[in-house]
């Protein structure tokens, strides 16, 4: 597994010298290696990639070209020697995307042919830094194998800047390639040395090339290491004697050797038998040097005679040797830690311990938001909403504590009643936030899961929309039932005016409204109820009214029948004048009419029931008249003219055709 900054010490051969090994990558769990970058200007995808697995076998596969699939196979890549940490384990390569495709995922590539496939860099590269100061004769090493060709090979970059720049690592061999077992490399530049974010990265340059030769560039085990001629050690100095729980104390301590940037002298406290197998961080110090930590006793840390400090280092990694003697911690009081907490009105009533922590001294005594003493119970019902502050009365040498809640009481949300109301379909669209009854007006309706549509309430039926108040936090929402049933106005039809003669049958006045619902009620011109059957011979010229109740709240509905009774007595014959001659029926339904000697004033063609017919047609000329009646029935009519000598009626048979 790899390893950030861990220094682990390890005898060299015939040397008396140590390693520090400042970084370890093995990939065998989450790489510290980003794939595929586009540092150095290499590309994200294409026709390669990188890739981390454990996969050595080769196989077989196919390449689209220019929409004709090429076939090709990958040979099996080396197996890896004893030399390695974790043989035939997890490392990082390039793979073409074709043979991934196919299932193949040992070392290949796609060499660049520039019409297939196109020239391209791969770049991968460590992401976190690694610091190399105070660090001398810095080595990267690491395994590796590459196939490649002329203008197919591996690279090696290292940045001083966490990245943001690179370097070609151009000494032997530079370019790495036409090597088709794993062998190590290492590396050794002034330029490693003395740098605070120091990363190294690998590219594979695939040139257009006629040659190239699998496996892809592979890496295995990189590794950065510095010699250093001291081992470093840390001393931790005397101490009080004797503290309190939560009680601030001065650790010193003496640092030898070389630390690197960035290092942090740690103050830990063990357990009360003075075992650092819990150690627990009591302060630290960001430093390279001697000097003094200021740390803390935890409180509520537990009483005993046995405790004992040490100061570690983390780079290089340091454990320092405890201190002289024990240390003795009292219990401190603890009155638990500061909190704010909210608490919904009237949702009853609550602890205040519970709200302290772990550990709490019982021995003291609370305060309310008035300064005045209270019990340790809140009543959200009657108590006020401030800071609650407990204070620490125990018996002992040690200081008391103090904890205080800042307590907020949120008003609760209220959707009032549930309600039950009628609209009818035809009323203006109803602000429905009005039927709210005793609620905040700030809620939202829905049906179903989803928003409610007012634009539903134009159509009759019941609706059952909830009315949902938001609440804020801790106090839950809060919601209403509705039952709205929207009623049908109702339809008394179109007012009308209908003429009967004396004579003719009787009328049902509802026909003549059209669209009228029925089951309504009819009142007379005297305003009497009225039974809805108009008899000419009976009843009386007026208006009847017919009226429909509405289920409320809809209003009724009103409309009316304006009867005209007609008494169709016939033409009256004035005058006795007889100039006017009816010549027969000439044509088709042509009548003739002749009057010498006078002069026509005006006409007019009435049935034999005594009315008007309408829509005839005449011709007119001189003494001498056409009338055309086609398409009127067979029957006795009457012409009535007025001439300048007086009124005469004729009488004329007509045949219909």
């Amino acid at each position: 597994m790899r390893s950030f900054t861990t220094l682990i010490l390890s005898a060299l051969l015939g040397a008396a010298q140590a390693q520090t090994v400042l970084f370890n990558e093995d990939f065998e769990g989450t790489p510290a290696f980003t794939l595929n970058t586009t540092d150095v200007s290499s590309v994200a995808g294409g026709q390669n990639l990188w890739l981390v697995n454990n996969v050595y076998t080769g196989g077989a596969g196919s390449i689209t070209c220019f929409g004709f699939p090429l076939p090709f196979s990958v040979p099996n890549t080396a197996g890896q020697p004893a030399g390695i940490s974790s043989p035939n384990g997890n490392y990082m390569h390039i793979s073409s995307q074709a043979a991934v495709s196919s299932g193949v995922l040992c070392a290949s590539f796609v060499a660049a042919d520039g019409l297939c496939a196109t020239a391209a860099n791969h770049f991968t590269r460590m992401n976190t830094d690694v610091s190399t100061v105070g660090a001398g004769d810095v080595t990267l090493s690491f395994w590796w194998l590459c196939g490649g060709g002329t203008n197919n090979y591996g690279e090696v970059y290292y940045s001083t800047n966490s990245g943001t720049s690179w370097n070609l690592v151009a000494t032997a061999p530079g370019q790495y390639r036409n090597q088709q077992s794993w062998v190590q490399q290492s590396i050794s530049l002034p330029e490693f040395s003395g740098q605070a974010t120091l990363r190294f990265g690998f590219r594979f340059f695939n040139g257009v090339t006629a040659s190239a030769q699998d496996p892809g560039f592979s890496v295995d085990d990189v590794r950065i290491t510095s010699a250093q001629s001291e081992p470093t050690s840390v001393s931790t100095g005397a101490l009080v004697n004797e503290v309190c729980a939560g009680a601030a104390i001065q650790v010193p301590y003496t640092s030898v050797g070389n630390y690197q940037a960035g290092n942090v002298f740690t103050a830990e406290l063990s357990d009360a038998a003075g075992n650092f197998g819990t150690a627990v961080t009591i302060g630290s110090v960001a430093s390279t040097t001697s000097g003094t930590i200021n740390a803390t006793i935890p409180p509520g840390t537990v009483a005993g005679a046995g405790y004992r400090i040490r100061v570690s280092a983390s780079a290089p990694l340091t454990v320092g040797s405890p201190g002289p003697g024990t240390l003795v911690i009292g219990a401190a009081p603890f009155a638990g830690l500061d909190q704010a907490i909210s608490f919904c009105k009237n949702s009853g009533t609550y602890n205040l311990f519970d709200y302290l922590g772990t550990g709490v001294s019982t021995c003291g005594s609370w305060t309310g938001p008035e300064g005045v003493a209270v019990g340790g119970v809140l009543n959200t019902a009657t108590d006020n909403g401030g800071l609650y502050t407990y204070n620490t009365n125990c018996p002992g040498g040690c200081p008391q504590d103090q904890a205080v809640l800042t307590i907020t009481l949120v008003n609760p949300a209220n959707a009032g009643q549930d309600v039950n109301t009628s609209l009818c379909s035809n009323a203006p669209p109803a602000a429905l936030i009005n039927l709210v009854q005793g609620g905040e007006i700030t809620g939202f309706f829905f049906q179903n899961g989803l928003p409610f549509q007012l634009g539903a309430l134009s159509t009759p039926g019941i609706y059952t929309p909830i009315y949902v108040v938001y609440a804020d936090q801790p106090c839950t929402n809060d919601t209403a039932n509705f039952s709205i049933t929207v009623n049908a106005p109702p339809n008394a039809g179109t007012s009308t005016t209908a003429t009967l003669c004396v004579n003719a049958p009787a009328q049902e006045l509802l026909s003549l409204l059209n669209g009228a619902d029925a089951g309504g009620a009819w009142t007379g011109p005297t305003g009497l109820p009225f039974s809805g059957t108009f008899n000419p011979a009976s009843d009386v010229s007026g208006l009847y009214s017919y009226q429909v109740n509405g289920i409320p709240p809809c209003a009724n509905a009103t409309s009316f029948v304006a009867m005209v009774v007609d008494p169709c007595t016939g033409v009256d014959e004035r005058d006795g004048v007889a100039l006017v001659r009816w010549a027969g029926q000439v044509a088709g339904g042509v009548h003739q009419f002749t009057w010498p000697g006078a002069i026509l004033r005006e006409w007019a063609l009435y049935d034999a029931a005594g009315s008007l017919v309408p829509s005839v047609r005449v011709w007119a000329s001189g003494e001498r008249m056409l009338l055309d009646m086609g398409g009127a029935g067979t029957g006795v009519y009457l012409m009535r003219f007025r001439t300048d000598a007086g009124v005469q009626v004729v009488r004329l048979l007509h045949e219909g055709r």
